[in-house]
């Protein structure tokens, strides 16, 4: 029944859904000329130690995240298949 279900699972076409990813684009554009025009300064923002050292503890637990997901995922394969 498991290796019944992570066949399907695989043999599954994958969808391409660019509307998704336009969508996001222009959010982020509208977003940008927004702050723009409420008077934030991106680059004085973006400049701050702070927001710098948050931008790289979130890109350590990204990866950490990731590399989790990563085992837990061949554990369950490795399980289906035995």
């Amino acid at each position: 029944m498991k290796n019944k279900f992570l066949s399907q699972l695989s043999n599954r076409p994958r969808e391409i859904n660019n509307k998704g990813f336009i969508e996001i684009i222009v959010v982020i554009i509208v977003a940008l000329v927004l702050l723009n025009l409420i008077g934030i300064d991106l680059k004085a923002v973006l400049a701050k130690e702070s927001v710098k050292q948050f931008f790289g503890y979130a890109k350590d637990m990204t990866i950490l995240v990731w590399n989790d997901l990563k085992l837990i995922v061949e554990f369950i394969r490795n399980l289906a298949n035995n």
